[in-house]
């Protein structure tokens, strides 16, 4: 998979921790040039009732050699299939961050558009791989929680 990210700085996304519990998170620790940095940060919060079934994630993305700032908020309802993928999803397409080929990164020539809403996991790890590669990064970390 390949991430494309924006030209510009783009400032959408919403911590949500004053008011949701948080669920998952996933950070991208890297290691370039002696220094480690984290310049992925993705975060997935509930409501705190027992009913609760919309998940809201943000993501921010820091770009240190261009200098940018990209992050970006979704959320995604409803039952019957993976919903921190798809408001993952929705994260990356409100910071303007577009994914291309195959979810799974079982194919490094396809050049579709990829959507990793609603995949799972391994699609979320494998477009958080493309990001930092997409950064400029070749040796990180992803850690999950």
């Amino acid at each position: 998979m390949k991430a494309i990210l924006p030209k510009t700085d783009v400032s959408n996304g919403r911590n949500r921790s004053h008011e949701k519990e948080l669920v998952s998170y996933w950070k991208v620790t890297a290691y370039r040039k002696g220094e480690f940095s984290e310049p992925i940060d993705c975060r997935c919060w509930m409501g705190r009732s027992n009913s609760a079934s919309v998940v809201y994630c943000s993501i921010w993305i820091r770009d240190d050699k261009n200098q940018r700032w990209y992050s970006g908020n979704g959320q995604a309802g409803g039952y019957g299939y993976h919903k921190e993928s798809a408001a993952i999803q929705a994260a990356l397409t409100s910071a303007g961050v577009e994914l291309r080929g195959d979810v799974y990164g079982r194919d490094d020539k396809c050049k579709e558009v990829a959507h990793i809403d609603g995949v799972g996991d391994t699609a979320i790890r494998e477009a958080l791989e493309a990001i930092a590669k997409a950064l400029g990064f070749r040796k990180f970390t992803i850690v999950n929680g």
